[in-house]
């Protein structure tokens, strides 16, 4: 039998692009050579200022996947939140 997960995805688009206005913690994503899995590794910060772009679901509901400057990391989905909610306070 399958198991499912029962979590609900993060509502945000994938492949949007961010510009972090502060400093965002990030937990660094490592390929295995061995084998096709990827590792945790190293948490650090991403500066204010640099573009980072979403491409997946994160570990779980309160995080996503992004790639920045050719890595991967997960980070938490709500140091994502002030740029949405200043993209949807701008009118057009």
């Amino acid at each position: 039998m399958k198991e499912q997960l029962n979590y609900s995805a993060p509502m945000v688009s994938f492949e949007e692009i961010y510009t972090l206005t502060r400093n965002v913690s990030a937990i660094q994503i490592l390929s295995s050579d061995s084998e096709a899995r990827s590792r945790l590794g190293l948490i650090t910060q991403l500066p204010e200022g640099v573009q980072v772009q979403v491409g997946g679901p994160g570990f779980d509901d309160r995080t996503v996947r992004i790639r920045c400057s050719g890595g991967s990391y997960y980070v938490f989905l709500e140091d994502l939140e002030p740029q949405k909610k200043r993209a949807a306070s701008i009118r057009f």
